[in-house]
């Protein structure tokens, strides 16, 4: 029997830590917010690209993104620009 996880609702039971989180900055709102692929790094899942959306740039380059996933127990994380990819960048 095959069985798929639904990562649609948060519970702590899911949730992993993101190896490539680069943690909490100052930080900044200076354009509107834009849909994004993310590279996140879980603890257990490994790579995955998700769909999200920045919000905020840090001072020193960091961009936080808001994503919605099941193994996530906050409502996103600073990633490096590296791992942040949209539409013409």
């Amino acid at each position: 029997m095959i069985e798929y996880e639904d990562y649609g609702t948060a519970t702590w039971r899911y949730w992993q830590k993101i190896r490539n989180d680069v943690g909490a900055r100052g930080s900044y709102r200076d354009r509107p917010p834009v849909a994004v692929r993310a590279r996140v790094v879980f603890e257990r899942d490994g790579e995955v690209w998700l769909d999200g959306t920045a919000t905020r740039l840090g001072f020193d380059g960091a961009i936080f993104v808001e994503l919605h996933d099941r193994r996530l127990q906050t409502v996103g994380a600073w990633l490096p620009p590296v791992d942040v990819w949209w539409p013409g960048k």
